[in-house]
């Protein structure tokens, strides 16, 4: 009885020993696993590292080793929960444009742009991530008030499959001393004791600002519990891999035409959009050149017009000009007079085969800086929307001379060769 006994419980043990080493493996495959197990030092108070509260763990202050490579992009790790999902934020930005037309985030350009509602054409960042529902629980966020160096939480909370980033968030990772402050200029989610907008300026500080007024985007995401990594150690160089299987499409990957390099930004119905990895050059110089000179209208049919020159000059030196595709380019006004809502975007449109990016165009990770828009400000006026690499959204006038960053599309079934890295582009037949 008692050599039974022995075996018995030996025998339990060893299979609940077992049990436990494939639940440690298991997890150890997983983004959170590889965060907790990777990174085993818990600091406190203000030092740079891992940190624990009742949540979970979070990143703070100046950190290197929570990068994760998603929808080939690069994020940031702010938080692993309880629960085992993981709150990202995108390492640059992926727009820049105008909060909208109240301070409200519920109903601001930002989150409409951002997440899937019921508008048929919100959600663009969304629409990047193929099958982001698969990979996503949605990220719980509120409006809360900064009132001096302080935090008075909003009542209510919320929760989008894509939000930005809250202010909550940004202090809690040591703000402008944080992984988060990369010299750009974005928005936060949240209000100042006034009931304005927030931004985060490029040296880290939170400033107010108006509604009206253009700044970069960062997009926030909460990766579902446990979700598996193939591999990374979580450097820049080297980040951690979701493992997404099929869900795969072309946007952020790079395509070489001719001796170009132009980069997706957008993928569906079989048709590639891609921007130029650069400017328009001559002779391997950067090329500048004004807008137009009767308004800020994409108008092709204007000899004096950058619509013109890319549409017959340009187009006429490209060897793969023949596989590119006559596509929308959506012009509609965004101005005081017709509104900010980015919805308007879609309110007028010219079909050719080169255009320029308009405000609302997922652009991430760029050093474009001081290029034109393709939307335009007013129909009568003489001033076109201007993107900076800080983040900023200006205003210029047509005449002045800008750098230019072309639009193409393409069918995606050309796609014949390469991985869409920058060093080994997509190919075409």
């Amino acid at each position: 009885m008692l050599i039974g006994i022995c075996l018995y419980f030996g025998g339990r043990s060893l299979y609940y020993y077992s049990r436990q080493n494939i639940i440690i493996k298991e997890e150890a495959q997983t983004l959170n696993g590889y965060i907790i197990n990777n990174d085993q030092n818990i600091v406190q108070g203000d030092a740079d590292g891992l940190h624990h509260d009742t949540d979970g763990y979070f990143f703070k202050g100046n950190v290197d080793n929570n990068y994760v490579w998603f929808g080939n992009r690069l994020f940031r790790v702010i938080r692993v929960y309880n629960d085992n999902s993981v709150k990202l934020i995108s390492e640059d930005l992926v727009s820049s444009f105008m909060y909208g037309e109240s301070s409200s985030y519920r109903s601001s350009n930002v989150r409409k742009w951002l997440t899937k509602i019921k508008n048929p054409v919100s959600g663009v960042y969304y629409d990047t991530i193929p099958n982001i529902e698969h990979f996503l629980d949605k990220t719980n966020y509120s409006e809360d008030v900064m009132k001096g160096d302080k935090v008075e939480p909003s009542k209510s909370y919320s929760s989008d499959y894509v939000s930005t980033l809250t202010i909550a968030d940004y202090i809690l990772v040591n703000g402008k001393n944080s992984f988060i402050n990369n010299g750009k200029i974005f928005f936060l989610l949240g209000f100042d004791q006034d009931g304005n907008n927030l931004f985060v300026d490029e040296d880290g500080s939170i400033q107010s600002c108006d509604y009206s007024d253009g700044y970069g985007i960062r997009a926030v995401i909460t990766l579902k519990p446990n979700t598996v990594v193939s591999g990374g150690t979580g450097i820049a160089d080297d980040p951690y891999v979701i493992e997404q299987g099929e869900n795969k499409n072309h946007v952020d990957g790079y395509v070489k035409l001719g001796n170009d390099t132009w980069k997706v930004f957008y993928d569906k119905n079989g048709v590639l959009k891609l921007y130029l990895y650069g400017y328009i050059n001559d002779n391997g110089n950067e090329l500048f050149y004004n807008y137009g000179k009767k308004n800020s209208y994409f108008d092709v049919n204007d000899r004096s017009s950058v619509a013109y020159y890319l549409n017959n000059n340009y187009l006429s030196n490209l060897s793969y000009r023949d596989i590119m595709l006559d596509i929308d380019f959506y012009t509609g006004e965004i101005s005081d007079d017709a509104g900010y809502n980015y919805y308007n975007i879609y309110n007028s449109y010219v079909s050719c085969k080169v255009g320029l990016l308009n405000v609302f165009d997922y652009v991430s990770n760029n050093a474009f800086d001081d290029y034109f828009h393709g939307n335009y400000l007013s129909n009568v006026g003489s001033m076109q929307y201007v993107s900076h690499s800080n983040g900023l959204l200006t205003e210029s006038s047509t005449s002045d001379a800008k750098h230019i960053v072309p639009v193409i599309g393409i069918k995606a079934d050309l796609i014949k060769g390469g991985d869409g890295s920058i060093n080994n582009p997509y190919v075409v037949e």
